[in-house]
């Protein structure tokens, strides 16, 4: 545990030090590269991104135009959702080239993967989340299928 902690701190300190720059050319690349791998899915459960995160607005924002866009809600400290999901948009601190994710500490997309197994999963990062030591694994930890990269 005492390694996770270590890995978060060092990579929310990377990801303080994106530029604006940078994080927009992200933004910008995001729909033409994610769309390919989400037109034919029905039911995408994506995420309202953080400040340090990869900006989804205009995700989704076409998603909503399609009718496609799920948003999970934190009631009580627990995720609520609201339908069967056959795509999940997953954020991270820092992912492996296995798919493993480090999280902020909460469970909450560990529940989420177990829940929805049969979903396709992407994890959706800047390049300089990618980790290139394997991330340390635990029992519960899922892998996403799809790393895609800004």
């Amino acid at each position: 545990m005492f390694e996770k902690t270590t890995l978060r701190v060092e990579y929310k300190k990377i990801l303080k030090c994106l530029t604006v720059k940078r994080k927009y050319e992200a933004k910008n690349n995001l729909l033409s590269t994610i769309k390919p791998l989400i037109d034919s899915y029905s039911k995408i459960l994506s995420f309202a991104s953080l400040k340090d995160e990869v900006d989804l607005s205009e995700l989704n924002t076409y998603l909503i135009a399609q009718k496609k866009l799920y948003l999970p809600k934190l009631i009580h400290n627990e995720i609520f959702l609201e339908a069967d999901y056959d795509c999940i948009l997953i954020p991270g601190l820092a992912f492996d080239t296995t798919g493993i994710r480090l999280g902020r500490g909460g469970g909450h997309y560990d529940k989420l993967l177990a829940k929805y197994a049969k979903a396709y999963t992407i994890g959706i990062l800047f390049q300089e989340q990618l980790s290139k030591a394997l991330l340390p694994k635990e029992s519960h930890d899922i892998p996403v299928q799809k790393l895609c990269i800004f």
